[in-house]
């Protein structure tokens, strides 16, 4: 998948393209279900299939007070779209300047002229531009003029609820997994590269890799077994999500660490994907090293049995 940012692309110009416009944070399955629409249309239309995205989320530029958390970081967006078979992704820099466009101008510039675009999908709540006071009834009275199909598509739900990222986001925070697994239609899992830690783990014969997490969501504190993806290899491992009390005297920032099962190989600045499946129980604070050493082993022991 092609990724494109929209800053400095004034002589962009893409042809005939049918694009789905969102945040996408998490590519969820009511993402899955808006973009399959829109790949539909794509091939009817013999139109390339191109998803619009903006960076950072606009309720961090505008609301700044309100603390949301990503999903998947950027990266990892760009993975799920290009699953999905994605030709293309612009990638539009949000500011305080771009919040204040106007509706018209957005679409007849950026739409229209950079991207070419013969079908427009969004969810049926979408609004735009300045105020927010551009919306899918502006869009579908441009399109005539501008040559472009409207598709606004209704939220999915699962029962009563409808897949949204905010309630996957409050799904996870609460340590329901198997809920926020079935919106986004794939386990929970944190993105990272491996950087260098304290080496504490490895002292104590359980070596660990310290993840630099790029999503905020995460789950409860705690230790969990889990699978790491390394490349397109899996490997059985246990995490642990937690400010490490054992060790530091002042409470920090959570840290993810990851004990690989069986594995001795060097992963630093490597990117990994860490994917959970049971949660083992909860950061507890060892006084003592032995009862640490054995309370680590009983774990493996537990994610060993449940992995098998």
């Amino acid at each position: 998948m092609k990724v494109i940012s929209l800053s400095g692309t004034s002589k962009l110009h893409l042809k005939k393209t049918c694009a789905a416009i969102g945040i996408f944070d998490g590519v969820h399955r009511g993402h899955q279900y808006l973009i399959k629409q829109m790949m539909s249309t794509a091939r009817r239309l013999k139109a390339r299939p191109i998803v619009i995205t903006f960076f950072p989320h606009p309720a961090h530029v505008l609301r700044p007070d309100i603390k949301l958390g990503y999903l998947t970081s950027l990266q990892d967006r760009f993975r799920l779209l290009s699953d999905q078979g994605i030709a293309a992704c612009l990638v539009v820099p949000f500011n305080r300047s771009f919040a204040k466009i106007q509706p018209q101008k957005f679409i007849k510039d950026i739409l229209v002229k950079k991207c070419g675009v013969k079908a427009i999908f969004v969810g049926n709540d979408f609004r735009f531009g300045k105020d927010r006071s551009g919306d899918v009834a502006l869009c579908q009275a441009l399109g005539p003029g501008y040559g472009y199909e409207m598709h606004a598509v209704a939220a999915l739900k699962q029962g009563r609820d409808i897949i949204s990222s905010t309630l996957i986001r409050r799904l996870i925070g609460e340590g329901r997994l198997k809920e926020a697994s079935k919106l986004l239609g794939r386990a929970v899992s944190v993105s990272g590269a491996v950087v260098k830690g304290s080496a504490r783990g490895k002292g104590l014969g359980f070596p660990t890799a310290n993840i630099a997490y790029e999503a905020d969501v995460l789950p409860p504190q705690g230790v969990y077994v889990v699978e790491v993806l390394l490349g397109k290899k899996r490997y059985p491992a246990i995490a642990n999500i937690g400010t490490r009390p054992s060790f530091e005297k002042q409470i920090s920032q959570l840290h993810l660490e990851v004990h690989i099962l069986d594995f001795s190989k060097d992963i630093y600045g490597k990117y990994l994907e860490v994917i959970f499946l049971k949660k083992i129980r909860n950061e507890k604070k060892f006084t003592k090293l032995q009862d640490l050493v054995r309370q680590i082993q009983k774990d493996e022991v537990f994610a060993r049995r449940y992995l098998a």
